[in-house]
């Protein structure tokens, strides 16, 4: 995926798990770890924080947000401004169960023309598990300033392709999140 970097959003406030999701162990690696795995065929593996210093101990290169406390769109922002390619997989750090096929043959639909490439399941947006293109940061910088954060605003003013997880051959279980304690305990089990 020479074209193509990954970046994985480990900056959030983890408010309904209590503590820091990227951190969180699954068979003895951390859920950025397992996620940084399955993102190694791609050009490079950036992590997205609020904080440098709060993972200053991590082997990955670091993109930080600007303006704290907005959400994942400052985290694509930050991504995009800083890859060295004109695409940027971006996918949660939550997403421990997600798989290297799926992420490649997502990667494979990207025909140099959209702006985005957003993965649906069963017509649901997944917004972090998704492509964005460089072209996308003026729109992101019109959101920035509005204050607004919804993924779906940006997509009504950028050229934004849909695929769903079907297409890519993928069970939804790839792609669900672990946001919660109860998500947590039940996936290890």
């Amino acid at each position: 995926m020479n074209l193509i970097s990954a970046g994985i959003l480990a900056g959030g406030k983890s408010s309904r798990m209590g503590e820091n999701k990227a951190r969180l162990k699954y068979k003895k690696e951390t859920f950025l770890d397992i996620v940084a795995g399955e993102c190694a065929d791609f050009y490079e593996v950036m992590v997205s924080v609020d904080d440098k210093e709060k993972y200053r101990d991590l082997k990955y290169r670091l993109v930080q947000d600007e303006k704290k406390e907005y959400g994942p769109l400052e985290g694509i922002y930050q991504l995009l401004r800083a890859s060295k390619t004109e695409y940027v997989l971006v996918v949660a750090t939550d997403m421990p169960c997600i798989r290297k096929e799926i992420l490649n043959k997502l990667a494979k639909h990207i025909t140099g023309e959209e702006d985005c490439l957003i993965l649906c399941v069963n017509g649901k947006i997944q917004p972090l598990c998704s492509i964005y293109s460089k072209k996308m940061l003026s729109a992101l910088e019109q959101l920035r300033e509005r204050d607004e954060h919804r993924p779906r605003e940006l997509y009504k003013i950028v050229l934004a392709k849909y695929i769903e997880l079907e297409e890519l051959g993928g069970d939804p279980e790839v792609i669900g999140n672990i946001n919660t304690k109860r998500d947590y305990e039940e996936m290890l089990k």
